[in-house]
């Protein structure tokens, strides 16, 4: 049963965007001027829709349904705007930063409300980390291509984190104007790649196998599910920028839907035209082969080596993308926890310059620095794949949490929506949620994850709820802050 304190819940009547909240500390609002394209930008950084097509795309089509995945896609991205309904109607009725953690706190209470910050703080940092090792991947590949020097992929990590680091000092502005730039020439790049490939065909002409329902029962539906799910990451972060955009009640909301429906096209015509390129009958063959090559052979036979060569470019510049964005992600999320005084040491101070969580950004790159140091006596490869893995099944239990606190929340308080935005699209969305994560906790091998990072992920949420129950005891101002909503 989510709690309710009755001491501090007199609103019966009153709508949901109206009741009273606990304010911010002083100096704790951030600031910023991002629109709607700013954060669809945002998304597709963290994304990295060309990190998926060009390497990860490989395990979809191989280890998923084949020619079918772009319908695989459509299901995961209708699967997605069916949760957005109720998360963008959550972000309308609460004025509040801290996206995920501020509406499981609004609908479940303060205990599962902290439970769910410090799961997502885990999602973002293994996420961080992904894409950090990804970047040391590419970039090291990338240079001994070149005839470079041998350079220890660790140290390539610490000068991305160094970078990451000095720009999330700045106001959120500055990191979108990179991401702008360099998102841009990516998906014009892979755009004019699809153009060519679906206009000249391949071994057997332009077919629209990838469009038969029929070809879903061809390999595992399930996992192709899951690993799609990576592609889209980043969409369900849009809230956590609400003070820092322009009318946060229309740009949060279109935002979120316009992310999802951008990175559903692409991949659906890049995974089109990866199987004509390749023949639907030979697709999976040719990604399971050589996952590395897989996009980029296709690049060299239809648009020439000098091509093929700056896709390495272009994945270095995706996972450039990638990491800043999720340096933003990530200290927001630690900024929300601190504004709260849920995390002390000024976590939640803005700077009074660049309006940044400045304290915050420095705290979320000693974490990362943290959650390195297992895996630096190794490849780069093992942390990329076992915490994309774990970050997914994390996220996947952050939004069924969320979507059950819709429910909750607009039972308990009324509200002039629809039933479909505040009951119904929630609950199929819950459902969806759960069953992913079922399939993921049943296919972990597969995914790459292990079971002591998934011990971790629960132990983590765990953690946060005894925090909480710990604030409720010894510290109950503290306490009556979390997620600043009246429950």
């Amino acid at each position: 049963m989510p709690e309710v304190d009755h001491s501090t819940s007199s609103h019966e009547g009153s709508s949901p965007t109206r009741q009273e909240t606990p304010e911010p500390a002083p100096g704790t609002r951030l600031q910023g001027n991002l629109g709607v394209f700013d954060l669809v930008i945002m998304v597709l950084s963290y994304a990295g829709p060309l990190v998926v097509v060009g390497l990860f795309g490989a395990f979809v089509i191989g280890y998923g349904v084949g020619a079918a995945t772009p319908l695989a896609v459509v299901l995961v991205a209708g699967g997605l705007c069916v949760f957005t309904v109720g998360y963008v109607a959550m972000s309308q009725s609460l004025s509040q930063p801290g996206a995920l953690y501020t509406y499981v706190t609004a609908g479940l209470g303060r205990v599962l409300g902290l439970s769910s910050a410090f799961l997502a703080n885990l999602t973002y940092l293994m996420f961080g980390v992904t894409l950090h090792s990804g970047l040391a991947i590419v970039l090291k590949t990338f240079i001994g291509s070149l005839g470079g020097p041998e350079i220890p992929w660790q140290l390539i990590v610490i000068v991305s984190l160094a970078v990451t680091g000095v720009l999330g000092h700045f106001r959120v502005d500055v990191s979108a104007g990179i991401m702008t730039k360099l998102m841009v020439v990516q998906v014009i790049a892979v755009l004019v790649w699809n153009a060519v490939v679906l206009v000249k065909g391949g071994p057997q002409g332009t077919p629209l196998d990838s469009f038969v329902p029929a070809n879903l029962s061809n390999g595992s539906l399930p996992i192709a599910l899951l690993l799609l799910i990576t592609g889209f990451v980043g969409f369900e972060s849009t809230a956590v920028f609400r003070d820092e955009v322009r009318d946060p009640n229309r740009t949060i909301p279109r935002a979120a839907y316009i992310s999802i429906t951008t990175i559903a096209v692409f991949y659906v015509l890049s995974f089109w035209a990866s199987a004509v390129a390749y023949g639907p009958d030979r697709v999976v063959n040719a990604a399971l082969s050589d996952p590395a090559g897989f996009f980029p052979a296709s690049v060299r036979e239809y648009l020439g080596s000098v091509s093929a060569d700056l896709v390495s470019v272009m994945l270095v510049m995706s996972y450039l993308c990638g990491v800043i964005a999720a340096q933003n992600i990530l200290s927001r999320y630690l900024h929300a926890l601190g504004a709260d005084g849920v995390l002390k040491w000024n976590v939640g101070r803005v700077h009074p310059r660049h309006g940044s969580p400045y304290v915050a950004n420095i705290l979320a790159t000693a974490l990362l620095i943290v959650m390195f140091v297992p895996f630096v006596g190794g490849d780069p490869e093992k942390p990329y794949t076992v915490l994309a893995a774990a970050g997914v099944l994390a996220l996947l239990l952050l939004l069924t949490l969320s979507s059950i606190a819709v429910v909750v929340y607009f039972r308990r308080d009324g509200s002039g929506s629809s039933t479909w935005k505040t009951v119904i699209a929630p609950l199929i969305a819950a459902v969806l949620m759960v069953t992913l994560t079922g399939f993921g906790l049943l296919n972990l091998d597969v995914l790459g994850a292990t079971n002591i990072l998934t011990a971790v992920i629960f132990g983590t949420a765990v953690l946060g709820a005894v925090v909480a129950l710990v604030y409720r005891r010894v510290q109950p101002e503290t306490y009556r802050r979390i997620g600043r909503s009246q429950v």
